[in-house]
């Protein structure tokens, strides 16, 4: 039973429940869940029931799985204008041991089976997830894909990763002129985006290296949409001046070791 102390207080936190509050509604006393959480007891068959008819989970579940690690897939709708009709959009998170939600990574390896198997819950158990500090990552589900190519330089490098936030009302969320990262059936874009979905059914993807083309996307043809809210890059562009001064010094240098093999070679 080494994982129910782990899973007894993640499902707890994940509920928002007080130790208190999870004894009331088992029927045993707080000091008991206290230890069955610091693994110093052991919780009886009628007590276990009881538990996980709380959580709706099985006993094994509760007893042999690392429930810290489970994956939750939320379902998000929106209400299309005028028509009132509800679409829900499914989305796959990860979260910690206090049931809060993690940044998962989808680097450009990843990213390559992303289109199909996003809503595949084992497909995030391949994944590396990651928090950050700050409230602005706290409101909202983010996720963070890796740069391929150099579409968008310079903003964004080869090999730059971007956090980007779920538009839970899909296009309405869009921002015209910002980064997106979209998802299609075959792709995963990261651009800047110019919503026409209302007016002509699609989605403009730009780029801003001038040598790509815009691209038009159907509306239909958009599984997801992440507003970009940061990057995360490991290039560290040179000021001009400093290479110029750089490259200066170095000639310099040469210009002395040379004087110095002339003299050398006349000697």
């Amino acid at each position: 039973m080494a994982l129910i102390g782990s899973n007894l207080r993640h499902l707890r936190n994940e509920r928002k429940l007080s130790q208190q509050e999870l004894a009331d509604l088992v029927g045993i006393g707080r000091t008991t869940i206290a230890n069955i959480e610091a693994n110093l007891a052991n919780p009886g068959h009628k007590t276990l029931l009881e538990i996980v008819k709380v959580f709706d989970i099985t006993i094994d579940e509760l007893l042999h799985t690392d429930l810290t690690k489970r994956i939750k897939q939320v379902v998000t709708k929106d209400i299309e204008k005028g028509s009132g009709t509800i679409m829900y959009r499914p989305i796959v998170i990860t979260v910690d041991e206090q049931g809060q939600e993690n940044i998962v990574m989808v680097d450009t390896k990843a990213a390559a089976g992303y289109p199909t198997r996003y809503l595949e819950p084992e497909y995030y158990k391949e994944l590396p997830a990651f928090k950050l500090p700050g409230s602005d990552y706290r409101n909202g589900t983010f996720r963070c894909f890796q740069i391929e190519g150099d579409s968008m330089q310079d903003t964004i490098q080869h090999g730059d990763y971007v956090i980007g936030r779920f538009c839970d009302n899909h296009f309405k969320d869009v921002r015209d002129g910002y980064i997106h990262v979209v998802v299609t059936a075959d792709n995963v874009l990261v651009k800047r985006l110019i919503n026409r979905a209302e007016t002509e059914h699609k989605l403009y993807l730009i780029s801003d290296n001038d040598a790509y083309p815009e691209i038009a996307v159907d509306i239909d043809d958009v599984k997801e949409i992440w507003f970009v809210k940061s990057k995360l890059s490991s290039y560290m562009p040179v000021k001009k001046n400093d290479l110029d001064k750089l490259i200066g010094d170095l000639t310099m240098q040469v210009h002395l070791l040379k004087s110095r093999l002339d003299n050398i070679e006349r000697n």
